[in-house]
């Protein structure tokens, strides 16, 4: 199952040294490397990336367009910060798109999906940290949405995913209580996804996953 955090967008720069500066700096910020808030001053990252501005630049363009970093009015640039009522409605808007993509991958459906799936959950189970939990969580949703067939759909998905990803980090790293954890619950509703996706109805599929989803609206704080 490929990752699609090293995957080109429709918003990825042409430029090949450009593409390289947008898809690691876009790791590091849904990782939590730079989290919200951070500025990012394109010296600043020339010399992180060792490279010229202009790739930077092309690259912070790109994660503006994804919805993931900010142009302020004085000229700095940072991290997005995601309000509660910004993050209701990317999950909403989530529910929608990844609901009907469900739908869509379980009239198509196959034995290797479900191979790719619970190699990637047992992946999850073994996850070091949240951070490789997390990436393992982008690698199965990406494979469902893909999975349903509708180009449309994915391109209405990606930036939405990002987004939300960069506010789970920091939830990641804040959790503090041990009646919650959230490996064990995200674990627990990919098996219940993958179930309803490999032996359920279309509409169990789509009905799993934005439950699946929506549930995540009590970390949306």
């Amino acid at each position: 199952m490929a990752s699609p955090q090293a995957q080109r967008s429709p918003r990825t720069p042409r430029n090949n040294r450009a593409t390289a500066v947008h898809l690691r700096l876009r790791n590091q910020i849904v990782s939590g490397h730079f989290p919200q808030g951070s500025a990012l001053a394109e010296p600043v990252l020339a010399e992180h990336f060792q490279t010229s501005r202009a790739p930077i630049r092309e690259a912070l363009i790109a994660l503006e367009r994804e919805g993931l970093v900010q142009f302020e009015k004085t000229g700095r640039t940072r991290v997005r910060s995601f309000s509660g009522s910004e993050l209701k409605e990317i999950m909403e808007a989530r529910a929608a798109i990844e609901g009907m993509a469900a739908r869509l991958a379980n009239r198509l459906w196959t034995k290797e999906d479900t191979v790719a799936l619970e190699k990637n959950i047992a992946a999850q189970e073994r996850a070091r940290d949240l951070a490789e939990l997390s990436r393992l969580d982008i690698d199965l949703h990406h494979h469902v949405v893909t999975r349903g067939g509708n180009a449309n759909l994915v391109r209405l998905w990606e930036p939405l995913r990002w987004q939300w990803e960069v506010h789970l980090a920091e939830i990641y790293r804040r959790q503090k209580s041990d009646d919650f954890i959230p490996e064990k619950e995200t674990i627990r509703a990919h098996k219940h996804l993958l179930k309803a996706l490999a032996e359920g109805t279309p509409g169990e599929a789509s009905e799993a996953m934005m439950h699946h989803i929506l549930f995540n609206l009590r970390w949306a704080k």
